[in-house]
């Protein structure tokens, strides 16, 4: 079955001016601003793929997270112009830490460095700018001229990171979808990895970082545009040590693959249509911030952290931050996640919100028959997303970051964990097994995709 299909691409590199912010994303509890270094310019693709005459859009940029608000606006505008249909579209950030810091409500700007509310409002003035850079894209790839294309699907293997949290699971899968024309001609290339994109360390340089390596060299050597997707990597880190020349080197091993991939490893055809679906979960917390009982044992282990510490400190800056919520009445009760379905006919697509864990890559995989891509980041991106071990297993794992707790308290943030530059109140939920019971975030998860997958 032959689609039809159009790609465009644009800069979103923040300089000043027009851009009010240069603060950077990617790290927390440090304040970290560019001064003008590039090292390869932050870049945004849009391919449209049109099933008897239907847009099916993918919008991937080079931006550390999409926060909710923003995926809102950008699906919303577009939908709303009668562009694209809801389900129609995914937003897919590569989660480079060497990109702008994006808009001013999770990861929050006060609590990961102290900003303060001129800065936060320069912040928000770079978000709008390229928020509103990445829907004109949308609009101006509709607008281009369509090539008639056929799709095809294979995966090959990239060893470029590890597991951080310290577990078995390294995810090296390189999944590759293949845009030709009908006259046989490459027409563009999707890539992918899982693998967090840190390799050139905490510096103040703009950088694409390894994705944009890899993305350049497959350019230059076959002559059409490269779109990179990141994966579940919440667990999965670029190799030591963490300088310019690591992403150099991981990113020309992906490429060459990708590049090796296209020239020689036999493709899937895809025969479409193109299904697709998009629904969203609220993912619970390990305590039920709805009973008064909940938030008042809370407000009482946020007084004491906010007691003991100064306002220097970031772990002040989140108990502060979770006061004024407990007293406004503001706290949240769980964390929407929305999960996305594309079925090409051939290949399933999902895209699963926030910062997944290898283990939601690896179950939903062997559960599945046929050919399945994993994506991350994808849509917005607000929370790490854990396994049930590793949330049960709180500070044994890796300080208890991707948990969200540490120091035997597993109803409150842990210091230093995502839970706290994220700016939630407490851990997601989890059983004491293996695998998640009932209600648990791993089998909301789960048992959502299993859905959308017809399993």
């Amino acid at each position: 079955m032959a689609f039809e299909a159009a790609v465009d691409s644009i800069d979103i590199t923040p300089e000043f001016p027009p851009y009010p912010s240069l603060w950077m994303g990617g790290y927390g509890w440090d304040r970290r601003g560019n001064h003008g270094v590039v090292a390869r310019r932050l870049r945004a693709h849009c391919l449209v793929i049109w099933d008897n005459d239907v847009p099916k859009v993918l919008l991937r940029a080079d931006l550390v997270s999409v926060p909710r608000d923003v995926h809102q606006t950008i699906r919303g505008t577009l939908v709303d112009e009668g562009l694209i249909a809801e389900n129609d579209l995914i937003i897919l950030a590569s989660h480079t830490h060497s990109g702008a810091l994006y808009g001013d409500t999770r990861p929050s700007p006060f609590i990961i460095m102290g900003l303060n509310d001129q800065d936060i409002d320069a912040v928000n003035g770079t978000a709008f700018l390229i928020t509103d850079a990445l829907i004109q894209l949308v609009r101006d790839t509709l607008d281009q001229e369509r090539k008639e294309v056929t799709l095809s699907y294979a995966e090959g293997e990239a060893n470029i990171g590890f597991n951080r949290v310290g577990l078995d699971t390294v995810l090296n899968t390189v999944p590759v979808l293949r845009v030709d024309t009908v006259d046989d001609e490459l027409f563009a290339v999707v890539f992918g990895a899982a693998c967090h994109p840190v390799s050139r360390g905490k510096d103040d340089v703009f950088d694409g970082e390894f994705p944009a390596v890899a993305a350049e060299l497959i350019e230059d050597e076959l002559g059409v545009p490269a779109l990179f997707v990141q994966g579940a990597c919440g667990d999965q880190e670029a190799h030591d040590p963490h300088i310019p020349a690591t992403t150099d080197l991981i990113g020309g091993i992906l490429g060459r693959e990708v590049v090796h991939l296209v020239d020689e490893a036999d493709f899937t055809p895809l025969t479409g249509p193109i299904g697709t679906a998009l629904v969203e979960i609220d993912l619970p917390f390990n305590v039920d911030t709805s009973k008064p009982s909940v938030r008042a044992m809370l407000r009482e282990k946020y007084q004491a952290r906010h007691d003991s510490l100064n306002p220097l400190d970031v772990d002040w800056r989140h108990a502060d931050v979770m006061l004024k919520l407990i007293d406004d009445g503001d706290l949240p009760t769980s964390i929407p996640m929305p999960i996305q379905r594309w079925n090409l006919g051939g290949l399933s697509i999902l895209a699963l919100a926030h910062e997944p864990l290898s283990a939601y890559h690896v179950r939903l995989r062997k559960m599945f028959p046929g050919n399945l891509w994993v994506m991350g980041y994808a849509n917005e991106c607000e929370a790490y997303v854990a396994d049930n071990d590793t949330l049960r297993s709180g500070g044994n794992l890796h300080g208890g970051y991707e948990a969200g707790w540490n120091d035997g308290d597993d109803t409150i943030a842990g210091s230093g964990c995502w839970t706290m530059s994220y700016a939630w109140p407490s851990p997601l939920k989890f059983s004491s097994g293996f695998e998640g019971g009932p209600g648990t975030a791993e089998r909301l998860v789960i048992d959502t995709c299993k859905g959308l997958l017809g399993l």
